[in-house]
This record gives structure tokens, sequence and C-alpha cells, in this order.
């Protein structure tokens, strides 16, 4: 189970919610709608996304690829980098 479904499944059961690992997304986006009629999804994508690409980044393919960028484009490479992080 990754990280994000570990900590969905957590608040769940904190919040009283007996929950399957497999409806987890969804029962948590029915509590928020629910409770304070939120929609979270967008919150969840953008945290999601903010986790993929940290690990992707640190460890992962665009790591592997910084090593394939020519010296001169550099820069610029970790510039955009960096503007995926923000």
């Amino acid at each position: 189970m990754d990280s994000m479904s570990l900590k969905i499944h957590s608040f769940l059961r904190n919040a009283g919610i007996a929950s399957s690992h497999e409806g987890n997304l969804a029962q948590l986006v029915s509590y928020f709608e629910r409770e304070y009629g939120l929609n979270v999804m967008g919150f969840l994508e953008s945290e999601w996304l903010s986790e993929q690409l940290e690990r992707d980044l640190s460890s992962g393919d665009f790591s592997e690829m910084r090593n394939l960028v020519s010296l001169d484009k550099l820069d610029e490479f970790d510039e955009d980098i960096e503007a995926l992080r923000s």
C-alpha cells in the first residue's frame, strides 16, 4: 500500500469509519462532502502529484535524466524541475 493510501486509511480509522483499502479514496471524499460540503478531490490529486514528483525528482526518472542533460542546459533543466516542485 502506498503512503497516500496509508494516510487515508489512518484518517478514516481515526474518524471512526470502517474502511477497506480498495475504497479508501471514495470514502474519504464522501466524508468531506458529507461533513463539510467540500470537494477535496483536487486537493488529493495535488497532494499525490507533489508526493510523486518529490520521489521521482530525487531518486527516480528525473534524477537519471539529469545525468543525460548537456552541461550548457543543466541550469535550465534544474530551474524547470524546481518549477515542478513549487
